[in-house]
């Protein structure tokens, strides 16, 4: 077998892996940080927060190409729509189960992210589509192949994850949202007008799940389930770095990212001889992806259940 049959079948170049998994948790972070908001101050799953991914990418795919609009015009209205969306959700449903249980909380929003999902499946079809992109030759950098879009993706989750820190650092909203989430009612006491705090919550968690599926839409396809599709390493990033702290779902989802794609880049050939299977290459195929995810939760809630950064509690 000739070195570059070798190259081509072996495992990809270490910069190609580096910035599949940037790629990877930068979708993931946005969507876990808006998740893990969303939890730090209601004290629930909300396993709806997901369906705001693939309502921002129809918004802004509906406004590029049913209203003609600029594709980055398109996106800014459909991150403001999700977050708009955020509010009325809490307005319409969990606000009036405040008093409940989560498991009733939790349940309401199973309702409210299927009908979401259905909703835009009614509305758009359940075929894929694609954000009307001129196509892009991939570029060279540092020995990856990557596009121009996937350079924008990953820019963009980190400006937005700096921003994000400065508005929780250093903006009196940032202060009454962490003082919020440590003691709702010592927070209220406080003079605080924890709804509007809440209220605040719901747009910033929802606008980021837009973004990260208008991101997601760009790197790949958009279609109604892709949300769903994306449940579990949502989950999985926030649990990881400690729920309830936006700083942990960040660091989760970097973690995730790099442990999806190294762990699909590791060749297992060695571990195929001890069992009497002789191969050059043995790799985890790609549709196991989410099973890594699931490893790393499990070693992490055993080792560490509060998570990386999560607070240790009695």
């Amino acid at each position: 077998m000739s070195g570059a049959t070798t190259r081509k079948i072996g495992r990809p170049p270490v910069a190609q892996i580096i910035f599949d998994s940037l790629i990877r948790s930068s979708t993931l972070a946005l969507l876990a940080v808006g998740l893990t908001m969303v939890y730090s101050v209601l004290r629930f799953p909300n396993f709806a927060h997901v369906e705001f991914a693939p309502l921002g990418a129809y918004v802004a795919l509906a406004g590029a190409t049913v209203a003609g609009l600029p594709l980055a015009l398109s996106a800014v209205i459909g991150i403001a729509v999700c977050g708009g969306a955020g509010i009325l959700a809490d307005r319409l449903v969990f606000q009036h189960l405040r008093d409940r249980s989560p498991i009733m909380l939790m349940i309401a929003a199973f309702a409210l992210g299927i009908a979401i999902r259905e909703t835009l499946r009614a509305i758009f079809g359940p075929s894929p589509r694609n954000f009307p992109l001129p196509l892009q030759a991939p570029m060279e950098v540092l020995g990856a192949s990557v596009t121009t879009v996937q350079l924008v993706i990953i820019a963009s989750a980190v400006a937005c994850m700096l921003i994000f820190h400065g508005l929780l650092t250093y903006t009196k909203l940032g202060v009454a949202m962490r003082a919020a989430a440590d003691n709702p009612n010592l927070a209220q006491a406080s003079g605080i007008f924890t709804e509007r705090i809440i209220r605040a919550v719901w747009f910033i968690g929802s606008a980021f799940a837009g973004l990260g599926g208008i991101l997601l839409g760009l790197d790949t396809q958009i279609y109604p389930m892709m949300g769903f599709s994306v449940i579990v390493p949502v989950f999985c990033a926030a649990i990881l770095g400690g729920i309830g702290s936006p700083y942990g779902a960040m660091l989760g989802a970097l973690v995730l990212g790099f442990a999806e794609n190294v762990g699909l880049s590791i060749n297992f050939a060695f571990l195929g001889s001890l069992v009497g299977v002789d191969r050059d290459f043995l790799f985890i195929p790609a549709g196991y992806k989410p099973a890594i995810a699931f490893v790393f939760l499990i070693a992490v809630l055993l080792l560490r259940p509060q998570g990386i950064m999560g607070a240790a509690r009695r």
